[in-house]
């Protein structure tokens, strides 16, 4: 059996990638690995924030099937539920097929083992580090893990997430203050969403921090492919590569992620190098992160595959495809008042994008508008009828009715972590 190699990148847009169309491409080594491997052009999130969107990833269910996602709360707690164990994960089916299971993560707010995405690891670490260490300890389990049983290892990295690069704290202090990423996000955030002016140069400033970070981030990537191929395990392995997430700079009043499901919250990256793989391929069609298992189960062989497949359903182009935010996070909840307070949903049905929310419908051509500035809504109210109903009908056959955890409350030093990644106010 193949070995399954899964990378998070943490709050990767698509469109920031080379094989993607960015203008600067600052990822050679992804768009590398995409020249041999199947690129899915169009992939969407099922989520703008990190725990829904990775729950969804590692049990092919989408968020309102799930259940973990954000409540509405009239005070500063942590409102998200976490992942019931009755669900059936990824780790989990192949940790019964066999495998060695490992999870390496950087993000210790809304992947740590409190919100219930370990299942089915047999090791699942938590540290806030940059790119560097974590491809170190990557490599390290690769070394270290049991010779004859294959392995699932994945690995989410946090370069691209606020403060954009992971620097070492002793760099960001040497730092002029009007220069630290987090102050100039902070500004950023001051000026689109409290004052209600336009980002202008500021978001120049902070979105080239951000393709720094990115830049980090894809050359470690590929340093773990690089050793991965000097260990004679490259070659063999099922390596995907995505998101949970985009991140914003100011398009439609919004700066960094977990606030809406416009495109550059939700437009991630889709790469899938195959068992064996070294021809690239470009895939239409709209993906989702609900596919990632099924992809993976894919590349499984005879019973063992079958019998993944048959937990893990779910293809590109095979199911609709839709995005969900519910409510804010505590962060938004102290600064913004009401304006991130509501639930809003979003369906994927070709070039067509509708969303669905308390204060009506928006209808959007991506093809023709991928910025998503002319709502058709008024002016093709049937279509936007049509795909209506056909997401409230996905909605209420799929909405998950079963017991929902509440969080566990968060440890001081998890607090401060939330502070830190910009989930927390001040309080």
């Amino acid at each position: 059996m193949p070995h399954v190699i899964v990378l998070s990148l943490d709050t990767v847009r698509a469109d920031r990638i080379g094989c993607y169309g960015a203008d600067r491409s600052s990822t050679p080594r992804l768009d590398a690995l995409a020249a041999g491997a199947d690129r899915y052009e169009t992939c969407v999130a099922t989520a703008p924030w990190t725990l829904p969107s990775h729950a969804s990833m590692f049990t092919g269910l989408f968020p309102f099937e799930h259940g973990t996602h954000g409540f509405r709360v009239t005070e500063y707690v942590d409102n998200a539920h976490p992942l019931h164990p009755d669900h059936l994960t990824l780790a989990e089916g192949l940790s019964a097929a066999g495998y060695e299971t490992a999870a390496f993560v950087a993000n210790t707010v809304y992947l740590a083992n409190r919100f219930g995405l370990a299942q089915g690891f047999d090791t699942y670490e938590v540290r806030r580090q940059g790119a560097g260490a974590m491809t170190d300890r990557a490599l390290r389990f690769l070394d270290e893990r049991d010779s004859e049983r294959p392995c699932f290892l994945f690995v989410n990295y946090m370069d691209a997430h606020r403060p954009y690069g992971m620097a070492p704290a002793s760099e960001l202090a040497r730092m002029p203050a009007d220069e630290h990423p987090a102050k100039l996000l902070e500004r950023l955030c001051e000026r689109v969403m409290v004052e209600g002016e336009a980002p202008g140069l500021l978001a120049d400033r902070v979105s080239a921090l951000y393709d720094e970070g990115l830049g980090a981030l894809d050359q470690e990537v590929g340093r773990l492919l690089d050793g991965m191929r000097e260990r004679g395990l490259l070659d063999g392995a099922l390596v995907l590569v995505t998101s949970d997430h985009g991140e914003a700079f100011g398009d439609h009043g919004i700066v960094e992620h977990g606030k809406d499901v416009y495109e550059s919250l939700v437009s991630v990256p889709l790469i899938v190098k195959r068992p064996g793989q070294v021809e690239g391929h470009t895939l239409g069609g709209v993906a989702s992160l609900v596919d990632v298992p099924g992809l993976i189960a894919g590349a499984v062989p005879g019973a063992t595959g079958d019998l993944l497949r048959q937990d893990f359903p779910r293809l590109p182009g095979g199911h609709p495809v839709t995005a969900e935010v519910h409510f804010a996070r505590p962060r938004e909840l102290q600064l913004y008042g009401e304006r991130f307070q509501r639930e809003r949903t979003a369906l994927r049905d070709g070039r067509f994008k509708l969303i669905v929310g308390a204060e009506g419908m928006e209808l959007y051509d991506l093809e023709a508008d991928p910025e998503e500035r002319d709502d058709l809504a008024p002016r093709e109210a049937d279509r936007a009828d049509a795909l209506r109903s056909r997401l409230d009908s996905f909605l209420d056959a799929g909405s998950y009715r079963g017991e929902r955890l509440a969080p566990v409350p968060a440890s001081a030093a998890q607090a401060a972590e939330t502070r830190v990644l910009g989930y927390g106010g001040s309080k």
